[in-house]
């Protein structure tokens, strides 16, 4: 059977198994990257050597690691599938090793307070729902699918409640969080409370409807994402500032938490994930203020050691020369 007459049943089988943004990313990655490879094969004469080889071209891609992972998991769940359904005698991916992690870790962008404030700035009178949009980013850390997807009815006094996801692969649909580790709930700061109340009342005065729920940021319809960047492009322009993306913004949430002492459970809690190794290790490294009081407590210790030195070592010289 030819590798990708066995793939259209898969897909019926993995249509199952993913969320629709996932099951639409899972086979958009089979139709760039593996099919094209793979179509013509017989999947009961597909070899490890095979698996090497297109490991070999993927490589010459310069693909991030991430990226080729995910191609390397997607590629092992069909010939799972096939060993489930097709009578597959074995897997030949199973001695076979996941592309090579990058040697040079990844960075991740993000604005500290002082650059925020700059940033937010930038925003003309009239563009008010975008600029609160991003001060929710920036002072809540939630993922932009999620902040796109909120409803009035997600907000109850200074709590809000993550349930759902803004999808934007194959249209703008609501769907659930990420994962069962995004049903969260916490609480807001006061000005920001403040601010989207005053945003309801816009929406009640600009529509007409006072038991609506509306989206907290778009109204009878949440923003689109291309127009967010926009508007986002240019605030950056006028105030002077590089841009970062939207989901840098939660990165930029994260990392000020860390800066000011905050736990690493309750920053882990609040952005969703279900490890607080997660967190650490995508947000520890970007933490340039402890790592600064660090240099200046090793600094401050050794300066008291050098001048105790010196002081000893300046009287040895004395003694020598008497």
């Amino acid at each position: 059977m030819k590798f990708e007459d066995a793939f259209e049943q898969y897909k019926i089988y993995a249509k199952n198994q993913h969320k629709k943004q996932g099951f639409i990313t899972h086979i958009s990655n089979f139709n760039s990257r593996i099919i094209p490879y793979f179509k013509e094969k017989d999947i009961y004469k597909i070899t490890s050597l095979d698996i090497i080889n297109w490991q070999n071209t993927i490589n010459n891609l310069n693909f991030k690691y991430s990226y080729k992972s995910k191609l390397f998991i997607n590629l092992n769940s069909f010939l799972k599938y096939c060993c489930d359904f097709y009578n597959l005698k074995e897997n030949p991916m199973t001695v076979v090793k996941n592309f090579k992690k990058d040697l040079i870790p990844k960075k991740y962008d993000f604005y500290n307070l002082k650059e925020f404030n700059q940033f937010i700035k930038g925003f003309p009178k009239e563009d008010f729902i975008y600029k609160t949009f991003f001060e929710f980013m920036f002072f809540c850390g939630t993922r932009p699918g999620e902040t796109f997807a909120l409803k009035f009815s997600n907000l109850e006094n200074d709590y809000i409640q993550i349930n759902s996801n803004l999808t934007t692969k194959g249209g703008r649909e609501l769907d659930s969080p990420k994962n069962i580790y995004s049903f969260r709930k916490f609480q807001i700061d006061n000005i920001l409370k403040k601010e989207l109340s005053e945003l309801k009342k816009f929406y009640i005065e600009k529509y007409k409807m006072c038991d609506y729920d509306y989206f907290i940021f778009g109204g009878i319809k949440p923003l689109a994402p291309t127009t967010v960047n926009t508007h986002k492009k240019k605030a950056c322009k006028n105030a002077k500032i590089r841009a970062i993306t939207l989901h840098q913004f939660r990165h930029s949430h994260a990392t000020f938490l860390l800066q000011n002492n905050i736990m690493i459970n309750e920053v882990s809690r609040r952005l969703g994930h279900n490890r607080t190794s997660t967190t650490l290790d995508i947000y520890a490294h970007t933490d340039t203020i402890q790592e600064k009081r660090v240099l200046n407590t090793l600094n401050s210790s050794r300066n008291s050691f050098f001048i105790t030195h010196i002081s000893n070592f300046k009287k040895i010289i004395s003694h020598i020369k008497t």
